[in-house]
């Protein structure tokens, strides 16, 4: 920030304190503890100004080589933050030449071009990977925070105070991910502070006069717009509307953190905070100095972490080096590298561990080997993301079945299993080390057991003990695992490798069906596998390699249902009928299209026999998908089961749309309410409207919300009278 204010020729203690104004705002804790390097772009962003002031004046070459190396060293990691940095100094190219018009077009034109052709030459090795990644590689923007999440918390109130991003909000079992974000938003004292700092900004904005004034109003203006970007999501203003349209591309897709334009606003504002101290000083001189010092001091104080030593978080903190054990682990599995590779398991959202949270796996650092685990994010092809996570999905949900493991660890071309037992496995719900232990070391398949670690006790934090089901039918004789297993796959297929095309088996299904197969013994791993679906525009070629005395296996797999990434367990919908819309779209449901050009004909699907069938806005909660509480649950005539919603969130404005084969005519309407379980809510008024009509209310009284089933079986019910409805209403498709 000096440097860009001293090439404006700014020099003076006001200086001093934009400098701190922008180095310490709260900004840097959103990504400082577990994304650092995503604030590179931040801290180059005053030096990409200051360079692209020089080049305008000095017209040589050297500043725009100074600005190509300062792109090429933040711009390879984050190409969103990077371009909304990048407003910056094309903002001040254009106040140079239409608002103060002292650089001429052409001058202008003849800058850009040198910094554009050293910027884009000294950052094409990043480039590259960027254009290969996005031509080739799996769609991975659909599978992270949507532009509706991100969208959520950009209020304008808190990117004024340099927040505003999504990730500073969040929170796990564990507490909030960024662990100071509680007290910026209940401490009243420091929400005061934090604010005070813009609100000396916006004053210096109105009442300080130089020369740059414009072009930091302009940077405050764009960087306000693009941060609040679509927010409010579900109500936009006009502007925030159009930013929403463009979100919803397929190209906007991968400018949703837009939070990320934040820095453009806290350095407008700290240089103004900076320009009202030398508008004060220029009156009166003497209280230049002191004025600097209580701006520095506030700025201190509106970052508390950096004087308490919160920084990085407490549950960031561990040894500087790891257990030995997975040293040892990691050279072992580097002497038994054949060709093949190493699975590990099980999936986590993130890898936290007993000893440490490290975010990321370890392994893959202190080998060599290919290595595939699951994650929240998939990777690679779309087809063996989904193999990926129908293996894993399986241990998640303790349905796994052992003959599976090998012919599995084929088809993936591992030949040696790492089972991790050293995860914290309350925070995200992973498996119980005990039990996963006991299954896979007794695989079919297995050829050598290997362990690293004391095998002591994984016991859960005392404020999640997980005292539940699972640990109750645990025997308490079950001995622990070592804290890292390695199980050598006997004959193991290699990551290179060919197969014969002559007698293959030509699944109907996906990744699912495959797993299927292998529990059932009908496949090794050693087999050339074709999906029938793969051939979906092309049935000639099907028909070929039916004709190679192919096995063919029927599976109920792939099939048609929402997915969401947020979890490695709970992820996959209730399964569709052919055509299904959604009343309401959810930004959360991104499907892993693993077969270009398939159908819902090459799709298991559900078809509705009965003659009446159900949809709804929405169900289960807003993080999983459970498929237990699917709408149709509603009128399926069994009141053991029921169409639920609202989990974590509010369920006002819900709607459960129901659809009638045939019309038909009655003169009331009784509700039932899900019963049994823990109840917190219920329904006390509900809309009510028949063939796309008005919604008349009606209040539900307590016969709608029983505790348990009558005896007759019926449960309590909650009718509409006759005087309610219009007399023998007739609706010709169907009731919302």
């Amino acid at each position: 920030v000096r440097f860009m204010l001293k090439a404006m020729g700014q020099e003076g203690p006001h200086v001093t304190a934009a400098t701190f104004c922008y180095a310490l705002t709260p900004y840097v804790l959103t990504l400082a503890a577990r994304l650092s390097v995503i604030l590179l772009p931040y801290a180059g962003l005053p030096w990409l100004i200051g360079l692209t002031v020089l080049s305008l004046r000095r017209r040589r070459w050297r500043e725009p080589a100074l600005f190509a190396l300062v792109v090429a060293t933040i711009g390879s990691v984050n190409a969103t933050a990077l371009i909304l940095c990048g407003f910056g100094p094309l903002l001040w190219i254009f106040h140079e030449v239409a608002v103060t018009r002292e650089v001429r077009l052409r001058d202008a034109l003849a800058a850009v071009g040198r910094i554009g052709v050293l910027t884009v030459g000294c950052s094409l090795w990043w480039l590259s990977g960027l254009w290969a990644q996005g031509g080739y590689g799996i769609e991975i923007l659909r599978y992270t925070e949507t532009a509706e999440t991100v969208a959520m918390a950009s209020l304008s109130l808190e990117v004024l105070r340099g927040l505003g991003y999504w990730f500073f909000y969040g929170e796990d079992r564990y507490g909030p991910w960024i662990a100071p974000s509680r007290s910026y938003m209940d401490n009243p004292l420091l929400i005061g502070v934090t604010y005070a700092i813009p609100a000396i900004g916006m004053v210096g904005a109105a009442a300080a006069r130089f020369r740059e004034r414009m072009f930091f109003l302009l940077l405050l203006a764009l960087g306000l717009f693009l941060a609040v970007g679509a927010h409010p999501w579900d109500h936009p203003a006009p502007a925030s509307a159009a930013v929403k349209a463009f979100l919803e591309s397929d190209v906007g897709l991968s400018m949703r953190s837009l939070p990320r334009a934040a820095p453009l606003v806290v350095l407008a504002l700290s240089v103004f905070a900076g320009a009202l101290i030398a508008a004060i000083s220029a009156e009166r001189p003497g209280l230049a100095r002191p004025l600097t010092a209580g701006l520095v001091a506030l700025s201190v104080l509106a970052l508390p972490p950096l004087w308490r030593g919160q920084l990085v978080d407490a549950n960031l903190d561990r040894a500087e080096q790891i257990p030995g054990y997975w040293t040892e682990a990691a050279r072992a599995l580097d002497a038994r590298d054949d060709g093949t590779r190493v699975l590990e398991v099980p999936g986590t959202d993130f890898a936290s561990y007993r000893w440490g949270n490290t975010v990321d796996p370890v392994l893959p650092g202190l080998m060599d080997r290919p290595y595939v685990a699951r994650e929240l994010i998939p990777y690679g092809s779309p087809a063996s993301a989904d193999l990926l996570n129908a293996f894993d999905h399986r241990l998640q949900e303790q349905i796994f079945d052992p003959q599976a493991l090998a012919p599995m660890a084929r088809f993936m071309s591992a030949g040696d299993v790492s089972v991790r037992s050293d995860l914290s496995y309350e925070r995200f719900n992973t498996p119980r080390p005990r039990t996963l232990w006991r299954l896979l070391s007794t695989a079919p398949g297995i050829l050598e057991v290997l362990g690293f670690g004391p095998a002591a006790r994984n016991t859960p934090r005392a404020d999640l003990p997980l005292l539940d089901e699972q640990a109750l039918l645990t025997p308490p004789d079950l001995p622990d695992p070592p804290e890292v297993g390695v199980l050598g796959i006997e004959d193991p297929e290699k990551v290179v490798r060919t197969a014969p095309t002559e007698s293959p088996v030509v699944l109907s299904g996906d990744g699912d069906g495959i797993v299927d197969a292998a529990s059932a013994g009908l496949l090794t791993g050693h087999e050339l596998v074709l999906y029938s679906a793969s051939y979906a525009g092309d049935a000639a070629g099907l028909r070929e390699q039916v004709g190679r005395d192919a096995a063919l296996v029927l599976t109920d797999t792939n099939r048609r249902s929402a997915r969401r990434w947020g979890t490695v367990r709970d992820n996959t919908g209730i399964t569709e009928r052919p055509g299904q819309e959604a009343l309401v779209r959810d930004w959360k449901d991104q499907r892993l299209e693993v077969f270009e050009g398939a159908t819902d004909d090459h799709a298991t699907v559900t078809e509705s026999r009965g003659d009446v069938w159900a949809d709804a806005t929405s169900y289960g909660n807003s993080v999983s998908l459970t498929p237990e509480d699917d709408p149709t649950f509603a009128v399926d005539g069994d009141i053991n089961t029921a169409w639920r919603t609202g989990g974590f969130s509010a369920a006002d404005g819900e709607r459960l749309r129901i659809t009638y084969r045939h019309p038909i005519t009655t003169d009331r309407l009784t509700l039932l309410q899900a019963w049994g379980g823990v109840r917190t809510r219920t329904i006390s008024r509900v809309g009510i409207a028949f063939d796309g009509g008005a919604s008349t209310p009606y209040d539900l009284d307590e016969a709608s919300r029983p505790d348990q089933p009558a005896d007759d079986g019926t449960a309590g019910r909650s009718s509409l009278l006759p005087t309610d409805l219009p007399h023998g209403r007739h609706h010709d498709r169907g009731t919302d």
